[in-house]
């Protein structure tokens, strides 16, 4: 197995699940922390990009990303809050009410990201940026200026994970996710991120937009349905394994953490993204990676040890 550095940018939360009762349930959270954690857990390096918080809740993150082996990029505690999520479970799916500003998640300064950046040499492999990351400053800058400054050997994934109740200049962001797909070579997008982003256009028209501006490989997720990959002459669909559900959280994050720990594992580079046969077999390694996730409560995706007998990570 080829172990290389994969550098994830983005923030790290807490997710504050209240009931209809109004119990309130902590649980440590944010795409790309739940990113960093997969990956690692699978045997990567895997390096944060954000800033975690002196608070309670800020110690709680931190451990936990150390239990996992994942290494900050940023390493001293931020004197700023917690990010917060405040997830109401309806009957109609979670509703996401989010405290963001002034919180330590995202006081990633472009200087500060570009010297952590640097300091990690030839080593980074791939380079993830996605869901809250893409919005906050200054880590939307800053996150911005570490895929532009990427080496022209490193992958660059794109998860936007669309939040719009916490989006504020729509326009805005929409700029920033054309200008990062100019230079990523993977977007994975779910149908609800491409109703967002394409309210007008079907799925597949909507990833073939995202491609014209420059991606190399759009991944379609759409809950327990079929994963649809669209690539510059390819496209093809990966069935998603039934398996005994508790909660759906972070399977997306799991996904595209499994597929990333798989590709440079496999020390797979940008190019053979355009390889049909390299992508299938990394997306049906990667959706198990998120059902096993889903066997579970809470963003707990699995450890190494426990996949290595499952078909596509025998690898490991």
């Amino acid at each position: 197995m080829s172990k290389r550095t994969i550098a994830v940018v983005g923030e790290n939360l807490v997710d504050l699940f209240v009931d209809g009762a109004g119990a309130v349930t902590p649980v440590p959270g944010g795409g790309p922390f739940n990113v960093a954690r997969t990956i690692s857990r699978l045997g990567q390096s895997a390096v944060l990009f954000s800033g975690v918080s002196t608070d309670e809740f800020g110690r709680v993150l931190q451990s936990a990303l150390k239990a996992d082996g994942v290494r900050l990029a940023l390493p001293r505690p931020i004197n700023f809050p917690t990010s917060l999520a405040i997830v109401e479970v309806t009957n109609g799916g979670p509703r996401y009410r989010f405290h963001l500003n002034g919180t330590a998640a995202f006081q990633l300064d472009e200087p500060s990201a570009l010297a952590a950046f640097n300091a990690l040499g030839d080593d980074v492999a791939a380079l993830y940026i996605g869901t809250l990351g893409l919005l906050v400053e200054p880590m939307a800058s800053a996150g911005e200026s570490l895929v532009n400054a990427a080496s022209p050997s490193t992958l660059v994934v794109l998860d936007p994970n669309c939040r719009p109740s916490a989006i504020t200049d729509h326009d805005g962001y929409r700029g920033r996710l054309a200008r990062l797909f100019r230079r990523s070579d993977v977007v994975k997008v779910s149908t609800e991120d491409l109703a967002y982003l394409s309210p007008d256009s079907p799925p597949e028209e909507a990833a073939h937009a995202i491609m014209v501006q420059g991606t190399r490989c759009v991944i379609v997720t759409d809950g327990p349905d079929q994963v649809h990959v669209y690539g510059s002459d390819f496209s093809l669909s990966v069935d998603v394994p039934t398996v005994s559900v508790i909660d759906t959280v972070g399977a997306g994050d799991a996904l595209v953490g499994g597929f990333l720990a798989w590709w440079i594992g496999h020390d797979f580079s940008r190019l053979d993204v355009l390889n049909r046969r390299n992508v299938r077999a990394g997306i049906e390694a990667a959706v198990k990676i998120a059902s096993n996730t889903c066997t579970r409560r809470g963003a707990e995706p699995p450890w190494a040890h426990e996949v290595e007998a499952t078909p596509g990570w025998e690898w490991l």
